[in-house]
């Protein structure tokens, strides 16, 4: 089976620091993929060579069939390979429904169509409710984002980013500053996308990643150290001693 994403001897060095040492990944269609290794193995800097935002010094990047790997970030999106960040980047002053419809008209091309007119457009407002209800927002639609609760907050971000047409969404920590409830509630979001769309997962709340993951690659110092169904890396001794530990008893 051809990967909707095929990554081949990805390589990243920043002066003497190996960031990603010849990283091969294969995400398929319909899977959640988790990259997961500890704090500085390089996860964050293969999302963002994925993504477009870091150059790699050596290997390629095919999506859906495409090498993408000389493509800009704005390029990537429009083929349907979109990131989340560990951060929250959305519009802090603007209502959680504004966020959604500045998202919806640039997909549609009008990145300059300013929003007090975008405003009165009801097909415009209604592609942007019902990408809020998908997310379980809807009742939160006229709330400026920088009131909604982080958990909220990290709900829109997933939103904003799915309205842009994903394929494959990279998700960088969706589960950073969450609290237990929190962290419950954005896994059974990303359960249930699963049947939408792909997901390659970056995450260090490991509950959450063997609950989702339909396979799991594991970084260390840039390079992979193991790659399979999460049983067999939860019970892979290398791991264990590079990363899970006691978490994974």
């Amino acid at each position: 089976m051809t990967a909707l994403l095929q990554v081949r001897g990805l390589t990243k060095r920043f002066g003497g620091l190996l960031a990603s040492g010849g990283l091969d990944l294969d995400v398929h269609q319909g899977e959640i993929h988790a990259l997961i290794g500890p704090n500085g193995a390089g996860k964050t800097t293969a999302i963002g060579q994925l993504a477009g935002e870091i150059r790699p010094d050596a290997g390629t990047i095919r999506f859906d069939g495409q090498e993408i790997g000389h493509l800009p970030v704005h390029r990537r999106v429009a083929l349907g390979l979109t990131r989340s960040f560990q951060v929250t980047s959305i519009l802090p002053a603007f209502t959680a429904l504004e966020n959604l419809m500045l998202v919806h008209l640039v997909r549609e091309g009008h990145p300059f169509r300013f929003l007090r007119s975008a405003r009165q457009d009801l097909g415009l407002q209604r592609q942007a409710r019902d990408s809020l209800a998908g997310l379980g927002l809807l009742a939160r639609a006229d709330i400026p984002a920088e009131d909604l609760a982080h958990g909220e907050q990290r709900q829109l971000e997933l939103a904003m980013a799915l309205a842009t047409g994903a394929k494959l969404l990279l998700l960088d920590e969706p589960m950073a500053g969450l609290g237990p409830t929190e962290s419950l509630a954005m896994t059974e979001i990303l359960r249930r996308l699963k049947r939408q769309l792909t997901i390659l997962l970056v995450e260090h709340d490991m509950d959450a990643v063997f609950a989702l993951a339909d396979r799991v690659t594991v970084l260390v110092s840039g390079q992979v150290i193991a790659s399979g169904p999460p049983d067999a890396i939860r019970a892979d001794p290398a791991v264990r001693e590079a990363y899970l530990g006691a978490e994974a008893g």
